[in-house]
Formats: C-alpha cells, sequence, structure tokens
C-alpha cells in the first residue's frame, strides 16, 4: 500500500521565506530612508541624510531576522516612528508578532496604539480621532492580519498532522489485516495440505517396507522422499506467512546446483531427460537461480502430467549478463495415465511467468510444431533494484 500526499498545503521552502524576507527588507529600506525627507512632522525637524540612512539600514537588517527574533525590529520600528515618522518597520514587527503561535502579547499591541496616538498628538497638528485611525492602521491592521495568517497556519499544520496520523492508522490497519489474512492461509495450508502430504509420506513409507518387487519399493520410496521434501519446503512457507513478508527461510532453497538431482527424480520415475549447459557456470544471484530452478521444477510436474512417456531435454545456457533456461518435450507417444493426471488449477505457468517479469525477464510457453510442448524464460543476471 503506498503512501499518498493529502493536499493539505505546501511547507513554504526555506529558500522562499529568505527571499520574501530580502525583498521585505528592500522595499522596508527604501520607503524608510524616503519616509524621513518631509520636515514638518519629524520631531527633529527635516531628518538628516545620515539619521534617515542609519535607520533605514537598522531596520532593513532586523527584517530577515524577525522570524527568530522580532523584538530588534519592533524597537528599531518604533524608533523610526517617534524620530521621523516611518510606519514601516513598526508595521512588520506588528505583524511579525500576530503570527507566532505563542500567545499575542496585547501589552505589546497596546504600547504600539498609544505610542502612535502619542507621537501624531504630540508633534503633528491632528486631531484624536485621525490619530486613532492612523494607529488602527499602523497597529492594528497587521496584527489583525498576522492573528489571521498565524491561525489559518496552525489549522493546515493541526489538519495536515491529523491527516498523517489517519494515514498511519490506515496503514497499521492494512498491516494488521494482512497479517491476519497470512495467519488463516498458514492455518489453511497447515490443516489441510500438510496434512495431507503427511499422510501421503506415511502411506508411501508403508508401501516401500511393504512391497517385495524392488523397482515398486525403489518407486514407493521415491514418493515418501518426495513428500519430505514437499513437507519442509511448505513448512518453510508457512513460517514466512506466519511472520510476515520479512521472514526468511531458514533452509537453504534450492539452486542450479540441485538441478541434477531434480532432475533425476523425474528419471527415477522413468522419464527420459536430458540435461546441456551452455557456457561457463558462474554464481548467480539467489533470486535468479531459484526462479530457474522452479522453471524446470514447474516444466518437468507438467510433463509428468500430459506427457509422462515424452522425452525431455533440459537446457541452461550462461550468456554474458543473462541466464537462459529452456525445457523442451517432444509429442509423447500416448496420453497421460489416468492415475497420473495430477490436480491443478493451470496456475503454474502464470506463477512462472510473474516470477520471471518481476525479476526484468522474459518468459515464453507453448506448443511446438512438432506437437511438443516448451517453457523457455532469459533472466537478467542481475536483479534489477
Amino acid at each position: 500500500m503506498g503512501r499518498t500526499a493529502v493536499p493539505l498545503g505546501r511547507r513554504v521552502p526555506r529558500w522562499w521565506r529568505a527571499g520574501v524576507d530580502l525583498v521585505l527588507a528592500l522595499v522596508v529600506f527604501v520607503l524608510t530612508v524616503d519616509q524621513g525627507s518631509g520636515g514638518e512632522v519629524e520631531v527633529t525637524g527635516e531628518a538628516p541624510p545620515a539619521m534617515r540612512l542609519l535607520l533605514a539600514s537598522a531596520t532593513a537588517l532586523a527584517v530577515p531576522f524577525r522570524r527568530v527574533n522580532p523584538y530588534p525590529l519592533l524597537v528599531v520600528g518604533a524608533g523610526a516612528w517617534v524620530l521621523m515618522s516611518a510606519p514601516w518597520g513598526l508595521m512588520v514587527a506588528g505583524y511579525t508578532l500576530a503570527t507566532r503561535p505563542r500567545r499575542l502579547r496585547w501589552h505589546l499591541v497596546a504600547l504600539g496604539v498609544l505610542l502612535v496616538i502619542a507621537r501624531l498628538l504630540l508633534v503633528s497638528d491632528v486631531d484624536v480621532r485621525f490619530a486613532v485611525v492612523a494607529a488602527l492602521l499602523v497597529v492594528g491592521v497587521p496584527v489583525l492580519l498576522g492573528l489571521w495568517v498565524g491561525t489559518r497556519r496552525a489549522l493546515v499544520a493541526n489538519l495536515r498532522d491529523q491527516a498523517e496520523r489517519l494515514e498511519r492508522e490506515q496503514l497499521l490497519d492494512a498491516e494488521r489485516a494482512r497479517a491476519q489474512e497470512r495467519s488463516r492461509i498458514a492455518r489453511e495450508l497447515h490443516d489441510v495440505v500438510a496434512h495431507r502430504v503427511g499422510l501421503m509420506v506415511l502411506h508411501a513409507g508403508a508401501l516401500e517396507v511393504s512391497l517385495a518387487d524392488p523397482a515398486a519399493a525403489r518407486q514407493a520410496a521415491l514418493v515418501r522422499e518426495t513428500g519430505r521434501e514437499a513437507l519442509r519446503e511448505l513448512r518453510d512457507l508457512l513460517g514466512v506467512l506466519r511472520e510476515g513478508s520479512d521472514g526468511v527461510l531458514l533452509d537453504p532453497q534450492p539452486t542450479l546446483a540441485d538441478l541434477e538431482r531434480l532432475v533425476q527424480q523425474s528419471r527415477d520415475l522413468g522419464m527420459e531427460v536430458s540435461v546441456a549447459v551452455d557456457g561457463p557456470r558462474r554464481q548467480l544471484p539467489a533470486t535468479v537461480e531459484r526462479a530457474a530452478y522452479r522453471l524446470v521444477q514447474e516444466a518437468l510436474t507438467n510433463v509428468h502430467k500430459h506427457a509422462a512417456n515424452a522425452t525431455t531435454e533440459v537446457g541452461v545456457c550462461y550468456r554474458p549478463g543473462r541466464l537462459e533456461v529452456a525445457v523442451r518435450n517432444a509429442r509423447p507417444a500416448d496420453g497421460p495415465h489416468p492415475g497420473l493426471d495430477l490436480a491443478g488449477g493451470g496456475h503454474g505457468l502464470v506463477g512462472l511467468r510473474e516470477r520471471v517479469t518481476l525479476l526484468g525477464g522474459s518468459f515464453q510457453a507453448g506448443p511446438l510444431l512438432d506437437g511438443g510442448f516448451e517453457v523457455r524464460a532469459s533472466i537478467p543476471a542481475e536483479v534489477p533494484a
């Protein structure tokens, strides 16, 4: 189950915030420098160029650090307002304080309002109503805007956290459901398949010790040994199902080194099987060799089911970068014996195709012109990541 992003707003990258602060600092610098050149409302008369430049530079330098600590900007902005009626630093500081997740310190807001009103009433020839309106514009509007932005950010962050928590809970629920389904499948396999195969092994062992014909006794012994191997592999698979997808098979899995033993089992059952290996043998990834082994195993099983008396050829070709495996049987002289027609759902070749495809290989299976059948696969020597 893949993770899906919840569209609750994107986190702003740091470079974007830094760019916004630099642009804002430049705007505040320009407006503050220009603000102090009027001459009629400054405390000290028209602000000297050196003072305008100093206050504008200090205010602009404090802007990029406002997210970490807005109080230097608040102090410098208040000084620029008092000395030369420049409200821009004070407005940015009020907005920044209001957007912070902590509780807004309303005594600072009240102090800023009083500072704006007092400066206008003392220095400028304005009435009280104009001073109140100016205080609302300089302090109230930035603070209200900051409160709205801060509340929205907190709401988006809360919704994002809830969505991520819900997604984690869904993943846990899905994992629990998969674990329960694996356990159920493991119980069914143990109670049904393992029980039946175990009974088959016991009966084959009883036949082995009771048959007088040595050839028949060898056949019974082969059935018993094959059943025991099937039980071992089934127990490994049950362990993986119970432990989950990360379970590790404790017993060594068959590889191409076990190919001759697999072919010999078919020969012991009377099938004429030949093996041809082309190219120097070399060590391949375990998944590649296991896939090749299972392909030969499934193909030989199909020959037993559908063409037991047909001559069969197994070919393994080590090519640079690839491993090619083919199992080809000739046209059977007669149909399969009814007692050898094993029950099957037709999923063996489908499973082989899926296994080979997952490894990045190609798979073909189909009848030949001479009436035989061929199963062929080409698997990359390196497992795709």
